[in-house]
């Protein structure tokens, strides 16, 4: 995960981090990646619906993800990818 921030004299500011997410064994669509010491953020994504490669539909390959997340500054953040 990689992201930058304009400061104002027009340099940016860029940090990155690896975000390692853990398969929810009650509900394995489910991926969850708690407990960091970066702003403390949570984030727990949700797999809707995927196809694979050479799937038997013929359907191209997707992933269709809902997330939801929280650190120090933001409690609820969110989309879709």
């Amino acid at each position: 995960l990689n992201w930058r921030i304009v400061e104002p004299d027009g340099e940016f500011f860029t940090r990155d981090a690896l975000q390692r997410f853990v398969q929810d064994p009650k509900q394995p669509g489910h991926l969850v990646n708690h407990d960091n010491e970066y702003l403390h953020y949570e984030d727990d994504w949700y797999i809707i619906d995927y196809a694979e490669d050479d799937n038997k539909e013929g359907v191209p390959p997707f992933a269709f993800v809902y997330y939801r997340g929280s650190n120090d500054a933001w409690i609820g953040y969110g989309g879709v990818v």
